[in-house]
This record gives C-alpha cells, structure tokens and sequence, in this order.
C-alpha cells in the first residue's frame, strides 16, 4: 500500500462554510479529549472521523457537488481528489478513518474496529490525522458561501 500523502501544498480550497462551522463542534471534541488525555477512545475516534467526513463534504459543496449520504472516508477522498483537491492523510489514516463510523457507534458493533475495540493507539492515530487535516485548512482553505 502507497502511505505517500496526498497533501496538495500549493492549492488552495474552498470549503462550505456551513460544513466547516458543523465540522468545528467535532475539532474541539477531539481536541478537548486529547488535551486532557481522556481514556474515551471510542468518542475521540467517532469524532475525528466526523471532523474529516465534514470537511470533505464541505469542499464537494464548495465544487457545487451533491453531498452523499455516506460516511466513507475513502470515497469522499476520492470524489475530492476528481476535482484535484489532495487531502494531506495517508492511504492508511484514509482507510482507517473509514472504518470507525458504523463500528463504533451502534450495538452490537460498538468498539468493533476491524480489530476490536478502539484502544490509545488508535485514538493516537485519529488525533495525528485530525491535526494533520486541520493544519491543511488552517493553511490552504477558505470559507465559501454556496448558494
């Protein structure tokens, strides 16, 4: 498997302000979390995956595209990437930000990662691509009204 970024470090993106605004409720969970280093591995991963979920949705409604009603992180990368917006997260953070949604959010599945319940280590992993996706908007995005 490829673990290049797809960072595009010289483009800059639009994302829905809307999505943006709901995507900071996320942000400041997972940041709260791992400021104080909470043991709520299951919370700090559903809400990374959110934050990311949202701001992929936010620039597809930036490119005037019609928001799908999915949760699969892969497929919003992709759909970003057809317009030639590169998301700055490895082929790995992309593909396990995918698997977080449904299983860690509904009985019996909760804390079913493909390899169980979500532990530090992977909590760690979806603070890192949090922060990775944040800087990248911090850096090359800007808010966009859609009409």
């Amino acid at each position: 498997m490829n673990e290049k970024s797809s960072a595009n470090k010289s483009s800059p993106v639009s994302v829905s302000k809307n999505w943006l605004d709901f995507a900071q409720e996320d942000l400041e969970v997972v940041e709260l979390l791992a400021e104080q280093q909470s043991s709520l591995y299951r919370t700090i991963c559903f809400h990374a995956q959110q934050y990311v979920e949202k701001i992929l949705k936010g620039i597809l409604e930036s490119l005037n595209q019609k928001i799908p009603r999915i949760h699969d992180i892969n497929v919003l990368v992709e759909m970003c990437s057809n317009f030639g917006v590169k998301i700055p997260l490895t082929e790995t953070e992309i593909h396990f930000l995918s698997s977080i949604y449904i299983d860690v959010r509904y009985p019996p599945d909760v804390g079913s990662l493909p390899d169980g319940a979500p532990l530090k280590s992977d909590a760690d992993v979806a603070i890192q691509s949090v922060k990775k996706v944040k800087k990248w908007v911090d850096e090359y995005a800007h808010p966009s009204q859609v009409d």
